[in-house]
């Protein structure tokens, strides 16, 4: 645990000191919007929604939550976007991406604030309140399982790359998700090892689970590698 303490740490330094060099066409960008909302007196959250094709006003979508590494500054929000969550598979889906609250890791996200940041999902868009997916890449992949432990009835599954249970306890609410643990090939060694490890706390409690290696990546996945090869393995292979 020490040395995956360590690992994640360094993760961590490595999204913020790399995070000013990611660049992201325009484009990509376009179509993203942002929201600030207040949940004390004292803090803020920010997040970005990116809304389905042929958005209308008169349905209810379901939400992927797209949880980056690092501190979850807004440029390794916008690199985490173009690079896993801008995906084919989510077109009919309204897509959440969370900055850090006050410059902290996603991971950190106590329960209030997750609720928190939730209700005002809900509130302020038109969403379904069940079969949510949940994405997460680093401490994100940690927040992933956080964020599942605090509303289990909101999800429908799990994919991160990588990312793991972390401190939570295996739930009995969790029997319906479907989890994909993917991670790169070259990635470290404690995070690959958390990968199997969540899969072996899991395999019986969920209803499917499996890893996918990211041939040729690393930790943070480059632009050019077809993430829809992860979200394949969700949405056609554990139905």
């Amino acid at each position: 645990m020490k040395k995956l303490t360590y690992c994640i740490i360094l993760a961590c330094i490595s999204f913020c000191s790399y995070g000013q060099n990611f660049q992201v066409p325009d484009s990509i960008l376009n179509d993203v919007e942002s929201r600030q909302f207040e949940y004390t007196h004292t803090a803020k959250f920010n997040y970005k929604i990116v809304y389905p094709i042929n958005y209308d006003h008169l349905t209810s979508y379901k939400v992927l939550i797209g949880l980056s590494g690092g501190n979850a500054n807004e440029k390794i929000v916008n690199y985490c976007y173009y690079t896993l969550f801008d995906s084919k598979y989510f077109e009919n889906y309204i897509t959440i991406l969370p900055l850090g609250p006050s410059g902290r890791p996603l991971a950190e996200m106590d329960s209030y604030e997750i609720d928190q940041l939730i209700a005002d999902i809900i509130k302020n868009q038109k969403v379904t309140k069940s079969n949510w997916i949940l994405a997460g890449t680093s401490m994100g992949g940690l927040a992933a399982y956080n964020f599942a432990a605090a509303r289990p009835e909101l999800f429908e599954g799990i994919i991160t790359f990588p990312g793991g249970l972390g401190t939570n306890e295996v739930s009995d609410k969790w029997k319906n998700y479907r989890i994909v643990l993917a991670g790169g090939e070259l990635d470290e060694a404690d995070w690959i090892r958390l990968n199997n490890e969540t899969k072996s706390k899991l395999e019986g409690n969920v209803k499917s689970i499996e890893i996918f290696t990211i041939e040729g990546q690393g930790h943070i996945v480059s632009p050019d590698y077809d993430i829809d090869k992860v979200y394949s393995k969700y949405f056609n292979s554990n139905k």
